[in-house]
């Protein structure tokens, strides 16, 4: 078996980015800075500097500054990402609860989205509704919505409770698992069509489980690909579907109101302004003309 790397000090970490022919000005700010940034996280930040995908060293001029810079417009996009992602995963738990219950929890006993038969996919529903049942006891323990519902309705819930305490991966996947006449209705509110909505509704679980884990947006793929209006890729040919961008796109898209969509747009255009450089903009899937295509893409 072939052995795993050999542990390094913090000292140890610094001289081994000199020998990777990283420029350091400051080597007691490093360290000091590597104290509390893992070193293989930080170092994911400059893969676009190494002269080739198979070799750890770093091209000529690499300076340890423009690689922390990457790192700083990593952590100020994902607290802004988060906030509006917020936004729409309230939105969409107020929306699919609602319509769904309408549609389908009239008839006393006012359960029927238990009911794996009001599915589509009633075997992904199913393990929605082991997973919330195993895991809801413990980890709302000191929950009062929890206990009242489980002394008064033997730990039954409806919808509207339900999804307040489902992750975003798992509300996404419920709309997923809804027959195409409920997704529809759902989609309707949001002036879109239930596929566009689905995927949408996947794409934004995935960044927003990025964001909450503290995982690199910089640099790195996106799934599933995002389905994007074929007139906007008319406009915007280089906007890759599996790109940051590209999720952008979605997230702002999904925004319920034209304000949050406008500042948004206003957060996400300042911040890539002040940290990044053109060559930088590839990494995340950004034209260089990405205000007029982010503007363009909050239009119905």
């Amino acid at each position: 078996m072939k052995e795993l790397k050999m542990p390094f000090s913090f000292h140890e970490q610094v001289e081994q980015l000199k020998r990777h022919n990283m420029i350091i000005e400051d080597e007691a700010e490093v360290e000091s800075f590597l104290t509390s940034v893992n070193y293989y996280r930080f170092t994911g930040y400059a893969l676009q500097y190494r002269i080739a995908p198979d070799n750890s060293d770093y091209v000529p001029g690499t300076k340890f500054e423009d690689v922390r810079r990457l790192y700083l417009f990593d952590i100020e996009l994902r607290n802004v990402l988060r906030k509006y992602i917020e936004v729409v995963e309230l939105y969409y738990r107020t929306q699919i609860s609602y319509h769904f219950a309408l549609s389908k929890c009239m008839t006393p006993p006012h359960d029927q989205h238990y009911n794996t038969a009001n599915y589509y996919l009633p075997d992904d529903v199913e393990e929605i509704l082991d997973s919330f049942e195993d895991r809801g006891p413990q980890y709302y323990k000191d929950s009062l919505i929890m206990q009242h519902h489980q002394e008064k309705y033997d730990n039954r819930f409806p919808l509207w409770v339900m999804v307040e305490m489902l992750s975003f991966s798992d509300l996404s996947k419920l709309y997923g698992g809804m027959y195409e006449s409920d997704q529809s209705i759902i989609a309707a509110a949001s002036n879109t069509g239930h596929t566009v909505l689905k995927n949408n509704l996947h794409c934004l679980a995935f960044l927003r489980n990025k964001c909450a884990h503290g995982a690199r947006l910089y640099n790195a793929r996106f799934a599933p690909p995002a389905k994007l209006p074929n007139r906007f890729l008319t406009s915007f040919p280089d906007t890759s579907a599996d790109s940051l961008f590209a999720f952008i796109l979605v997230l702002i898209k999904r925004l319920p109101s034209d304000t949050d969509k406008i500042n948004c747009i206003s957060e996400v255009c300042s911040l890539v302004k002040k940290h990044l450089t053109a060559r930088d903009l590839s990494c995340i899937g950004f034209p260089q003309t990405f205000q007029a295509a982010l503007t363009q893409f909050r239009y119905p």
